[in-house]
């Protein structure tokens, strides 16, 4: 009997070729092929690696998060034809954090757990004062339910700091790719340092791996991290996750695609933790999964 190993994916997006029908021509790199769940599913299992708990994060490139909704269903099918083989398998989602789309109806789903500001390489001087702090915006958050999060992906340190200051400090809040892209600013950035300072203050900002869009190279990543965990603590670092079907290029301009599949995706978190663990002597296993319990909770 082949023995898996329990792994959880913090971000993964899955979508149709029906989805990428929707999506303009006019995108930074190439369309990506369609990402299914079930593909996903298949080759990590027969690779030995058993998902437990699996985010479909709302894919920047979609005009809605109808593709998350969809993975849902699709999982119940899965696990209604083969329950010993997909039975294990926990899938949330988090979908577009858009005030007209982020309705009370979609946000009661059980299993949605958080919505997803996407900023891209946005710059600080576009964050207006109250642009998601105006009344739609307000509205918004009060919708959201406590076990949920507010998820911000921004390049700039800067940027993730301004909108993470116009957020209610009650809402808990996922800052993606570790709050900066930028590995050639190096772990002393001062947006970043105030980044982490007020994810600190605040006390409910938790910092998203994989980290290789921070850097590819598992030791350049890991300084960025080990600063996180020095600064917000072990217990606000998720790291355990693929950022599936990796679109885009790395700092050096090597596509993710070519560098990764998931399975390696998930090699390259094992290494960034064991060079977190010999710096700060907290354990991989901590590093990997402490905080991964409260994505869902």
């Amino acid at each position: 009997m082949l023995l898996l190993i329990e792994r959880t994916d913090c971000h993964v997006h899955f979508f149709t070729s029906q989805d990428l029908l929707r999506v303009s021509a006019a995108l930074p790199y190439a369309l990506p092929a369609p990402h299914s769940l079930t593909v996903y599913l298949d080759n990590l299992i027969d690779a030995g690696i058993a998902p437990t708990l699996i985010n479909n994060v709302h894919l920047s490139i979609l005009p809605d998060s109808e593709n998350v909704f969809a993975s849902f269903d699709e999982l119940k099918s899965l696990q209604a034809a083969n329950p010993q083989r997909y039975g294990g398998v926990r899938l949330v989602g988090t979908i577009k954090a858009d005030p007209a789309y982020a309705t009370r109806q979609r946000l009661s789903h059980p299993q949605v757990i958080g919505a997803r500001i996407v900023l891209h390489d946005a710059r600080p001087e576009t964050v207006s004062p109250l642009h998601f702090s105006d009344q739609q915006w307000q509205a918004f958050y009060q919708r959201l339910q406590p076990h949920q999060h507010l998820h911000i992906y921004a390049k700039e340190a800067e940027t993730n700091l301004r909108v993470l200051r116009q957020i209610p400090r009650n809402v808990r809040v996922i800052i993606d790719h570790l709050g900066t892209c930028h590995r050639e600013r190096g772990i002393a950035e001062p947006a970043w340092i105030a980044l982490l300072a007020e994810a600190c203050a605040r006390g409910n900002v938790w910092f998203k791996g994989p980290g290789y869009r921070t850097s590819s190279h598992p030791e350049e990543t890991a300084r960025f991290v080990t600063q996180i965990v020095r600064a917000v603590g072990a217990d606000k670092i998720l790291l355990e996750a693929t950022d599936a079907p990796h679109v885009g290029t790395d700092n050096d301009g090597a596509n993710y695609s070519e560098l990764f599949d998931p399975n390696k995706a998930f090699n390259f978190v094992d290494a960034v933790a064991r060079h977190v663990s010999q710096a700060s002597e907290i354990p991989v296993s901590q590093l990997l999964r402490g905080a991964s319990g409260q994505l869902a909770s």
